[in-house]
């Protein structure tokens, strides 16, 4: 497989300065956004240039529950991962996106985070970049 591409989207600095470094080791390609909307512009470029998504549900200028859709509007092969302190289910996703959303509960660890992402993707492996 691919380098997979992902954004952090967590307005928590230090969280996500520790996020990035730890997931470039793992091999990913990282970048970052402490905002809804930082995050909206980055996944509008056309192709996306991102597999998958890291979302916080807690953000300064948006609900991650009101981003989440956006993002999986913004293209058709992305996947997010909501990484969040309070439980989030899949349910409350449209029946159609479920396959493209998972969650994990902070705080967790640094191999349960990339656990997760693997098992996102394969699937995040048909997304745009």
């Amino acid at each position: 497989m691919a380098t997979l591409s992902l954004l952090l989207v967590d307005d928590e600095k230090p969280l996500l300065a520790l996020l990035r470094k730890y997931l470039e080791r793992a091999g990913f390609q990282v970048d970052a956004a402490e905002t809804a909307q930082d995050a909206l512009r980055k996944c509008r470029q056309q192709p996306c240039p991102f597999h998958l998504v890291v979302l916080d549900l807690r953000l300064p200028d948006m609900r991650g529950e009101e981003l989440l859709p956006l993002l999986l509007d913004a293209a058709p092969g992305l996947r997010v991962l909501v990484s969040s302190g309070t439980p989030f289910s899949n349910q409350s996703v449209a029946p159609e996106r479920r396959a493209r959303v998972g969650a994990i509960l902070k705080p967790y660890m640094p191999a349960e985070l990339l656990q997760v992402i693997h098992a996102l993707a394969p699937a995040a492996s048909a997304a745009s970049v």
